[in-house]
């Protein structure tokens, strides 16, 4: 590797790091080797650059940390200690204290075997001496980088981090130094290394560690997280630089009734992608003595986000209160989605060795050195067990088994294996799914367990509520004779494309195996003619209080079961729901009613968002809405949405202002998942009347993996095409009264009834790619392939073929120049 190293050949190695060993004398030294994917020693690896006002060069490519492990002790848990905690002079600075970061301008040595040498700039040894001779003015203070002591007998961790840019082949003129430019090297590689100092020997089992998460973990949702210019990819090597050494140098802010200075927020667009990115002042990097910084404090508290008691967090731009936590139902509380103890050696501390900080990044709104405060569900008790003034006393009320009865979920799932005593557990089974020929009645056989055992009654006593039906079809629509889509295109007034819905009233048996039999009459089963149809059972009962001992009423939340009917195609697969879980654990859509799982064979929310089916929030009332507001159902989320939307509260029909968009499923959760990434955000404002008003925005989303690669929730092969029986998305319903105006929030509902010749849509191919390339320039590429960008639906029609006239498989194709799965990795 040098600086005539072709830049691709660079930016493609997949190097490792077989061999580690350190000695520290004066300063650390680090031997190492080096290997290709292919487990060939690497060579010359290792530029150097200089800046002008530089007194020593640097390693562009490498980066080294070391820190010290420093036990426990009053029941709380270990933590890390940099060492790497004074700066490098220049030549206009002397060398001061900072907060931890690397070591890279120490000196390389190319062993030209594969092995390389490198001695630290900094001598670790003589750190707490160096800071304590520092004159360091406010709010720097020695105090804040901890003990710095050497001390040999400890857990110390070194790690390497290789990455960055392919070596140029320009120099430096102002030093003659090598330049470091060219392309990023793709995959990054984060070496740790624990040993023990005194004896020169990796950690044993035996000795203190501190593994409480692996990035394996974090990755099932991050997909590959990367920090810091992409090279810092495991939470190994962050923990040694996000301790609680990162208060140095910061000042400490201090809440007010639950809340912090209030935060202003800059939006700036970029110029040439039009993508809004989003800043904030002030910070809080110490919040009410809280490291903002501190691992566990930072990322518990991110993941809690906008479930944190108190407000206007903001850490380097990172507002915690802004963050949505993708498993719904309080699934933060599930802790053994991060902290698995097969992948983890110390997973377990989280119930184990609980503490005031892991706890209270959480639980953010108890004081423990007082002992009041604000629980997360609101009530002002403040710690149970009061005053805390160390940790020593947490585990005496928090035992382990407590601590995981307190995070359990309400369902299980495969990260809450277990629920409160006396919840009952629901599975739906359907056995088949058929339609009557002559008659046209559909005929469902079908099972409900609780707690594994098949109900024998379908109103079991202490329950409330009951599952229902979904039925979903195909029908010939604008020139297409037979969709790959569900359409449920009979109109039903005021229902715009769902599907239909059937009770369980009526159902006969049960019969020896637990089935029951609903036979749901023709003119409430699926119209005649219809295709691919299907039946989902779905919602859930709620438990009473009392039923099982339990305190509260509960809704028993339950995987919903699809079932094609016999004969029929099924629709096809594009998805696959367990990795969708990945993220969401189970997905509850519609207050829970609409459950899908890993274990789930199709996902049954496609059943009714399907490409008919449009925003529906323009026909909500005037007097609706002023009963709403009366009721106090409009949140503070909600209040930030409409201002950010313009919205103006007191305009007659005033829901004609909210945006329109599509909720066919690819569009929406495309538009969903690409957040704040989009030029755009998603917008939509639902009408739930009688229940509810949903407002959605994603403008500050940010998806939690690689947005680029489709395949995080597509089945492989199922997304370079897109077949021409696909329907066409509706963005907005436009009727001939709607069209022909005035408009009212009246006109708009009565548009929502059926599929109309004005109705704003666009074609599937490219309703697929500009839900997530939604710049102008991307859409008009789209356009001028034959797309159709909400077009009217008539000219959808008039299509030779609709959806045929789309040329845009020509190059994105499987197989083809610009193909999508291969583009999209």
């Amino acid at each position: 590797m040098t600086a005539t190293t072709p830049a691709a050949t660079f930016a493609a190695l997949t190097p490792a790091v077989p061999a580690v060993s350190v000695s520290i004398a004066s300063p650390p030294k680090v031997t190492f080797s080096l290997t290709d994917g292919s487990g060939n020693a690497i060579i010359g690896f290792g530029s150097t650059s200089k800046s002008a006002t530089a007194t020593v060069a640097s390693y562009p490519n490498l980066a080294f940390s070391l820190a010290k492990l420093v036990p426990g002790t009053n029941g709380s848990p270990s933590k890390w200690v940099s060492y790497i905690v004074t700066s490098v002079p220049t030549t206009t600075t002397a060398a001061t204290g900072q907060r931890p970061g690397t070591d890279n301008t120490g000196t390389l040595v190319d062993n030209k075997n594969g092995t390389y040498t490198y001695t630290f700039y900094r001598d670790i040894t003589k750190v707490k001496d160096e800071i304590a001779a520092m004159t360091l003015t406010a709010p720097n203070a020695a105090a804040d980088l901890g003990d710095l002591t050497y001390e040999p007998n400890l857990t110390h961790r070194l790690t390497i981090q290789i990455s960055g840019n392919a070596p140029g082949t320009g120099t430096n003129t102002a030093n003659g130094v090598q330049v470091t430019t060219g392309v990023p090297m793709t995959n990054p590689v984060n070496a740790i290394y624990d040993f023990i100092p005194a004896t020169g020997k990796a950690v044993a089992t035996t000795d203190t560690q501190r593994q409480v998460v692996a990035i394996a973990n974090c990755n099932e949702c991050h997909e590959k997280l990367a920090f810091h210019g992409g090279g810092r990819i495991d939470t190994q090597y962050c923990v040694v630089c996000h301790t609680d050494q990162r208060k140095y140098g910061r000042s400490n802010v201090a809440s007010t009734a639950n809340a912090f200075p209030a935060l202003t927020e800059t939006a700036t667009v970029n110029a040439t992608t039009g993508i809004t990115s989003y800043s904030y002042t002030p910070s809080t990097y110490v919040a009410d003595g809280a490291v903002s910084g501190d691992f566990p404090n930072l990322v518990h508290k991110i993941h809690q986000g906008k479930e944190l008691v108190k407000q206007n967090y903001n850490y380097a731009n990172v507002a915690f209160n802004n963050k949505g936590f993708s498993m719904l139902g309080g699934g933060q509380k599930m802790c053994s989605k991060c902290h698995d103890n097969t992948k983890a050696a110390q997973a377990d501390n989280w119930n184990t060795v609980p503490s005031r900080l892991a706890c209270g990044a959480c639980h953010d709104g108890i004081n423990f050195a007082t002992g009041a405060g604000t629980t997360l569900g609101g009530a002002t008790t403040g710690h149970v067990g009061k005053a805390q003034s160390n940790d020593g006393t947490c585990a005496l009320c928090h035992g382990a088994a407590d601590i995981k009865t307190y995070h359990q979920t309400e369902n299980i799932t495969k990260h809450n294996p277990t629920v409160a005593t006396g919840l009952a557990n629901f599975t739906y089974e359907i056995k088949s799914a058929a339609v009557n020929a002559t008659t046209n009645d559909l005929t469902v056989v079908f099972k409900i367990s609780k707690d594994g055992t098949a109900l024998t009654s379908l109103a079991p006593t202490g329950f409330t509520g009951s599952p229902g039906f979904l039925l979903a079809w195909a029908e010939s629509q604008d020139g297409i004779t037979t969709p790959v889509d569900y359409n449920n295109q009979v109109a039903q007034v005021g229902k715009q494309a769902q599907a239909k819905t059937a009770t369980l009233t009526g159902a006969t048996g049960p019969d020896s195996s637990g089935y029951f039999t609903r036979v749901v009459p023709s003119a409430s089963a699926f119209p005649a003619g219809a295709k691919m149809r299907a039946v989902a059972l779905q919602s859930y009962y709620t438990q009473a209080a009392g039923t099982g001992g339990i305190a509260a009423a509960t809704g028993r939340h339950t995987i919903s079961a699809v079932k094609a009917v016999t004969g029929d195609t099924e629709r096809r697969k594009v998805v696959d729901p367990a990795k969708c879980s990945n993220c969401h654990e189970w997905f509850e859509g519609h207050g829970g009613s609409r459950v899908f799982a890993p274990e789930s064979p199709s996902l049954v929310c496609v059943l009714c968002h399907v490409p008919g089916m449009a925003t529906s929030g323009r026909g909500i009332s005037d007097a609706t809405w002023d009963t709403y507001v009366a009721a106090g159902r409009l949140s503070a989320a909600d209040d930030k949405i409409l201002t950010d939307w313009g919205f103006d509260k007191t305009k007659t029909n005033r829901a004609l202002q909210f945006p329109v968009t599509t909720n066919n499923m690819k569009d929406m959760i495309h538009g969903i998942h690409k957040g704040r990434e989009r030029v755009t955000p998603f917008m939509d404002a639902r009408d739930r009347t009688p229940s509810a008003i949903t407002l959605l925005d994603f403008r500050r989303m940010d998806f939690p993996g690689k947005i680029n690669n489709c395949e995080t929730c597509h089945i492989a092969g199922t997304y370079s095409n897109v077949s021409t029986s696909a329907l066409a998305s509706t963005y907005e319903s436009i009727d001939a009264a709607y069209k022909a105006g005035p408009a009212t929030t009246a006109l708009a509902k009565a548009a929502l009834n059926q599929a109309n010749a004005d109705d704003k849509v666009t074609s599937p191919f490219a309703a697929a790619c500009v839900s997530c390339h939604d710049s102008v320039a991307a859409q008009s590429h789209a356009a001028t392939q034959g797309g159709l960008i909400q077009g009217t639906r008539t000219a959808f029609q008039a299509k030779a073929t609709p959806g045929a006239g789309e040329a845009c498989a020509t190059c994105h194709g499987t197989g083809k120049a610009e193909d999508i799965a291969v583009k999209h990795k």
